[in-house]
Formats: structure tokens, C-alpha cells, sequence
């Protein structure tokens, strides 16, 4: 008989790698929520290895804030008379009740976000509906595949490609809600974190033209992989409606599947309008097309994605502030939700969750009560424990005896 036996070598670098993807979850977790002085408190702008790469006290800014008024989004709140602190968690999930609203609530309240997913596998629309998709202000699914749980629109024309997919998502977007802000456009493969995209959008004017993504260029157009997800402002979307206000010219407007990203930027270019530099301070990106397992471990970057973006990424992974992920399966996105926004993580100076639960009948008198309901006995003053124990053997020889008859009247019940 033949034993396959892993290597030390192997084995030390199968639990390093597991040890540090771990590690930088918890880390992810625990940099979840702050809180404002007059008013909310932020929630999720997730430093990703921020303890390994700088310091996570530094804002992040964004390549695109300089391209409009140069508002960072600290100055936003100053404006506001508003200033961020960070929520003590200890404090805010197990003590007194308090007023303090979290950033994260006030940004939704304050940057409109329709998310639009194309949908190829119902479990994952599932999933997103379950997870970030809760937190985008609205959500539209579109695809050719219906399912009783998800809503998943489809339309009555016979689709010859994906960009006659999207330019029909646009019109009954437009028609359905025409008062938007934001539009944010992914696959059914992507995970994303909204506050983190307010936070890029909060500093900027939603009248204007802005097209957002990981821009790359190709056939000498630019534009944004809609394997990272883009963001488009509602000005841009009500020209793309004037120009494609018909069945007939979305059908022209693109002949092939899989290129709707490119033709997209096509037409926007044809208006004047760009791809946007989305990178942060240390030219880091923010939407990845790339799952984070991916960008942590290092994924060669030969292809178009990397060899010929238009705004290079100069520095290690991602940005503290990132945005979108590529996740294939809902197990993961439903683990990496959870572990955002539901797994925290207190110090050992927890002064409220580490508290003993109240007890509503004292720890010395469980035994009357057993004695109350099992035998009907109330008179316990002259109960020794030697009595108490004959009291339970004369009924049950053996401890299993009670153990079965307690799951027998369960499986009854």
C-alpha cells in the first residue's frame, strides 16, 4: 500500500497561506464601522493589508477627485459640519442604546446607487440579492433566465448580442426610475462593496458626466472591463437614451457578444465622454476584475487587463478602498459578507460583550425547578443529595434512559 505524504515544506506553506488569507480577513472585519460626531459613522472602508503596506489613519483619495473640484471627501463632511470618529464595536453592538447612526446609513442616504446585474447562473443572482445587494438603494436583475425567487427581467426582442442586452437595460431602466443618481453595472461574477463606492462618489457631482471602471485600452479605444464592474452617472445614461431611444438602433449599435463594455465606450467616446482615473493616492486600484485571492497571491499580468490599461496600477494589489471583486461562487460571496459585516472582532478590553448572560433562574435553585417539573415535588427543604440522586434512579436505572425519553417527546412534539 502506497501513502502520498505532503512535504514539510509544502505543508508549512499550505498553512502559512491559509494562517495569512485569515489573518487579513479578521483584519478586513474589524475595520468596519466608524462613527460621526453629530451624526453617522463609517462603516466598511476596508483597508486591505493596510496593516501590512501603510498606515491605515491616512484618507484615501481617489485620481478622480482631482479630475473634478478637487474635493476629497474629509472636506465634504467639514463642509457638513460633520467629522467621522471610530465606533468603539464593544460599545455599539452590546452596551446602552444609543443614537449614533453609522456612516454607511448616512452615505446611502446621500448617494443614490441603482445596481444592474447581467445574470448567467440564478444561484449567483441569489446570493448578491442576500448579500451587497441589500445595500445598493435599488437592484435590477437582467438575463434570459427566469427563476421564482429572483425577479430576473427579460425582454420580448430576439437578442443578437450583450450591448443589445445593456442598451435594453438602460431604457427600462430609465423608464422605470427616471429620477437616478448613479448607475453601477456588473456580472453576476462580482462583489461589491457599496460604501466603499459612495465614499468615491460622495465628493462627486452626479449632474456631470462620469464614467468609472479599470480602463483599459483596445483597438485604440478606451474603456471600462465590465469583468470589474462600471459606474456611469445619470447625465450619461439620459444621453445614451437619446441616442439609442428605439429597439431598432440598440439593435445596430453592436453586433457581437461579450464586447458590450467596449461598445459602450465607443459611444460614450462619440459624446465626449471618458473613462475616469479611478486609482487611488499610491495608484492603486480599486475595481478588479481579478478575484482577491488572485491579486493577494499574484496572478501574471500579461493579458490586456494589465499590459494595456489606460491608468496603470503602480503599486501592491488594491486599494484600501476597493470596490469590486471577482467572485465565481455564492458560498464565497456569502462567507466574504459575512465576514464584512456580521464577524467582529473585540479587544480583550471589551467591557459589554464579554459580560456573563443574566441567568433568570440562579445558578443554586436549577435543581428545584428539575425536581418541580419532572417529579411534581415542591417540598425541597430536607432534600439531601444523596436523596436527590435516588429520587432520578428510581425512575431512570440509566442516564441514557432520560437522555432517549427526551429526544422521543421532542421528535412527539
Amino acid at each position: 500500500m502506497c501513502h502520498n505524504r505532503l512535504k514539510p515544506r509544502s505543508v508549512f506553506l499550505i498553512g502559512f497561506g491559509i494562517g495569512f488569507f485569515l489573518a487579513l480577513l479578521l483584519l478586513l472585519a474589524q475595520n468596519l464601522h466608524y462613527a460621526y460626531h453629530r451624526t453617522p459613522g463609517h462603516s466598511s472602508r476596508n483597508n486591505l493589508l493596510g496593516w501590512f503596506l501603510s498606515s491605515t489613519n491616512t484618507e484615501t483619495l481617489f485620481q478622480t477627485w482631482k479630475q473634478s473640484d478637487n474635493t476629497t471627501y474629509n472636506e465634504l463632511l467639514k463642509d457638513k459640519g460633520l467629522k467621522s470618529r471610530e465606533l468603539d464595536l464593544d460599545s455599539y453592538l452590546y452596551g446602552p442604546k444609543s443614537e449614533t447612526e453609522l456612516e454607511a446609513d448616512w452615505l446611502k442616504s446621500q448617494v443614490d446607487i441603482t445596481c444592474v446585474v447581467f445574470v448567467k447562473k440564478i444561484k449567483l443572482a441569489k446570493a448578491i440579492r442576500d448579500t451587497w445587494g441589500k445595500r445598493c438603494n435599488r437592484i435590477y436583475f437582467f438575463g434570459r433566465k427566469k427563476d421564482s425567487d429572483v425577479p430576473v427581467i427579460s425582454f420580448d426582442v430576439k437578442l443578437t448580442s450583450s450591448w443589445q442586452l445593456l442598451c435594453e437595460a438602460f431604457t427600462y431602466i430609465w423608464r422605470d426610475k427616471p429620477r437616478l443618481q448613479w448607475l453601477l453595472f456588473v456580472k453576476d461574477e462580482t462583489l461589491v462593496i457599496p460604501e466603499n463606492l459612495r465614499y468615491m462618489l460622495a465628493p462627486l457631482n452626479h449632474t456631470q458626466d462620469y464614467y468609472l471602471g479599470h480602463a483599459v485600452v483596445l483597438w485604440g479605444q478606451a474603456y471600462n472591463v465590465a469583468d470589474a464592474g462600471y459606474v456611469i452617472s445619470a447625465p450619461v445614461l439620459r444621453k445614451l437614451i437619446k441616442k439609442f431611444d428605439s429597439s431598432e438602433k440598440c439593435l445596430v449599435g453592436g453586433k457581437y457578444w461579450k464586447q458590450e463594455d467596449y461598445y459602450l465606450a465607443k459611444h460614450l467616446a462619440s459624446m465626449g465622454i471618458h473613462p475616469s482615473d479611478t486609482r487611488d493616492q499610491y495608484l492603486r486600484g480599486t475595481f478588479h476584475g481579478y478575484s482577491l485571492q488572485s491579486l493577494l497571491w499574484g496572478v501574471v499580468k500579461t493579458g490586456v487587463y494589465w499590459n494595456r490599461a489606460l491608468y496603470p496600477i503602480e503599486k501592491e494589489c488594491c486599494s484600501f478602498t476597493s470596490i469590486t471583486f471577482n467572485v465565481a461562487e455564492p458560498d464565497k460571496m456569502r462567507t466574504f459578507n459575512y465576514l464584512l459585516y456580521h464577524f467582529h472582532v473585540l479587544n480583550m478590553k471589551a467591557a459589554f460583550g464579554r459580560k456573563q448572560a443574566a441567568r433568570i433562574v440562579p445558578e443554586e435553585d436549577v435543581w428545584k425547578i428539575a425536581l418541580k417539573d419532572e417529579f411534581n415535588i415542591t417540598y425541597l427543604q430536607d432534600i439531601s443529595s444523596d436523596a436527590y440522586y435516588k429520587i432520578w434512579h428510581a425512575k431512570y436505572s440509566e442516564p441514557e434512559q432520560l437522555i432517549n425519553m427526551n429526544y422521543r417527546s421532542k421528535d412527539n412534539n
